[in-house]
């Protein structure tokens, strides 16, 4: 049975979620972006730079846990 939730080879779910939270972030710097003493490239660079941290260590996590 074919999984619905995977059609192309990712998740469609995660994918959706991230762009989503990805549009979040991008519209609080554009708007809030003024109010830290970083520039919004900077910001923008933080902000990957953590989401990318958070990926590596939730993928690592699953990997300990047994779960991939």
């Amino acid at each position: 049975m074919a999984d619905i939730g995977n059609p192309f080879g990712f998740d469609v779910a995660t994918v959706l979620t991230g762009s989503g939270l990805t549009l979040l972030v991008s519209a609080g710097i554009m708007r809030y972006g003024d109010q830290f003493e970083y520039t919004p490239g900077e910001l923008y660079g933080i902000s990957g730079g953590v989401f990318i941290v958070l990926g590596v260590l939730y993928g690592l996590s699953l990997i300990v846990g047994g779960y991939r």
